[in-house]
């Protein structure tokens, strides 16, 4: 991934953007990329990773919680409040001006595995170790984790076989491969393959 111009400033903004959290707001690591391309920065996974881990070694009390709604937050303290905005009394001959409104950040993203649902199934996942906190952010307490040795570690989840779901798949590469069962793996290499239909002859 090419860097941009505010690469040595980035754990200065993540710091910033750490400041603002608590143990009554969590943020997940999809926001704290997305805040950052707001800063123009570009930033992977793995880094943000290292970058928290020296803050940690400085004195941030960065932790992360698990689950659906889980995340990143600073412990021991609370969100700082936003100022809220002065009203003042309605008059017709200078009407209050409306606050502009910006883009709004995108939502996050979470996991579309909810046990009962009709269209899920109960899927085996084989994952690399070096992903398990990204793969235990994305699934949180609706899976169950087992050690296989050797650096490996099983997901059992109850999944749909939705767009969502392959594209946080694809994303993890080889470090994350459906094992059990066997259409569910078929279905997720069709649809690798039909990718691939749209990039030939590029």
């Amino acid at each position: 991934m090419a860097k941009s111009n505010n690469q040595k400033g980035k754990i200065l903004y993540l710091e910033k953007i750490l400041l603002e959290t608590g143990e009554d707001r969590l943020i997940s690591m999809q926001e704290i990329l997305t805040e950052l391309m707001e800063y123009g920065i570009n930033a992977e996974r793995k880094s943000i990773y290292d970058d928290l881990e020296v803050l940690r070694s400085f004195g941030m009390d960065v932790r992360f919680q698990r689950g659906r709604q889980g995340g990143y937050y600073l412990a021991g303290q609370k969100a700082p409040q936003k100022e809220k905005l002065e009203t003042t009394p309605e008059n017709p001959e200078n009407p209050p001006e409306k606050p502009e409104i910006g883009p709004q950040k995108p939502k996050q993203i979470t996991v579309d595995a909810v046990s009962g649902k009709k269209d899920g199934k109960s899927m085996k996942l084989l994952c690399n170790c070096a992903r398990r906190e990204e793969v235990q952010e994305y699934f949180g307490d609706l899976a169950q984790y087992k050690d296989k040795g050797e650096g490996y570690f099983s997901v059992t989840v109850q999944i749909a076989e939705s767009p969502g779901f392959y594209g946080w798949l694809t994303a993890m590469g080889r470090d994350v491969r459906i094992c059990k069962p066997r259409k569910a793996a078929q279905a997720y290499r069709e649809y690798l393959k039909g990718l691939v239909k749209e990039y030939k002859g590029i």
